[in-house]
């Protein structure tokens, strides 16, 4: 009966840990300001998107200062996004040191590789006529391959978040069937195995396609990541809203929707 209390009672501390670090319910909190630009920053990728795809007569300069802006505007959108899945594990370890290390020591090295990587391959990227008037927006002629590996580590970052996540829930959560911890668990491997193929489709683009095509994927890759991390912080406001339970060992919490007027509700 002990042991049962004191799963109770960590799972009430979960939800409390939870809630205040992703989305208290005072004015302002870490969670709320991570959420505005990560929700909305989707809005400012996609114009630029179609503008450097469909626009005509466009000369190098201005394609490549919309390149350099998609690529800052697309690691600004998954940083946000990995951010606030990492407070999520971070909570779940009820803000254990060594996992805020960890996290932050994955958040080092995944910036240092990447800008790396982003130094070697915006220089080596030119554009160019495209062979028939009837293509529109920035033709690209050439660029190295590097940019596959920001994807890696996009990958690296990703399983660490979900190895964490998933090693608290079976090790300490397993035998309660707790809707909180279920659904934080449920969305975080759904996240993970989501990004990853979306960065698998990506580098197989990279390499089997013509360069032209090598970033078809990329902004649906970024919207996705801020998608999926809005959602969720959404999901967990409404277990702030509405706290009650439906007995001593389940809250009440719904399962994640991707319904239509879900969506559209949301935004």
């Amino acid at each position: 009966m002990d042991s049962l209390q004191d799963l109770f009672n960590d799972a009430r501390d979960l939800q409390t840990v939870t809630l205040t670090l992703i989305w208290s319910g005072g004015d302002w909190s870490v969670g709320k300001a991570l959420f505005v630009p990560t929700r909305y920053i989707s809005f400012i990728i996609i114009p630029i998107t179609l503008f450097s795809t469909f626009a005509t007569n466009l000369d190098d300069h201005t394609c490549r200062t919309a390149l350099y802006s998609l690529v800052a505007l697309d690691a600004v959108a998954i940083a946000l996004s990995e951010v606030i899945f990492s407070f999520r594990a971070y909570a779940m370890w009820n803000r254990d040191r060594v996992v805020l290390a960890i996290l932050c020591f994955t958040a080092i090295v995944s910036l240092v590789a990447l800008i790396f990587i982003f130094q070697s391959f915006l220089p080596s990227v030119t554009f160019g006529e495209p062979p028939l008037p009837i293509i529109s927006g920035c033709y690209k002629t050439g660029a190295n391959s590097v940019i596959f590996a920001s994807f890696v580590v996009i990958m690296g970052a990703e399983a660490v978040t979900t190895a964490l996540t998933l090693h608290r829930s079976f090790s300490h959560f397993r035998h309660m069937p707790n809707a909180l911890i279920q659904n934080m668990t449920r969305d975080g491997v759904f996240y993970c195995v989501t990004m990853f193929v979306m960065s698998v489709a990506n580098v197989l683009v990279i390499f089997l396609l013509p360069i032209q095509f090598s970033e078809i994927l990329s902004a649906y890759q970024s919207v996705m990541h801020t998608i999926l991390a809005t959602r969720m912080q959404l999901h967990l406001r409404k277990v702030d809203r509405q706290r009650y339970f439906l007995d001593p060992f389940q809250e009440s919490l719904a399962p994640m929707s991707f319904g239509w007027t879900t969506f559209l509700a949301d935004i």
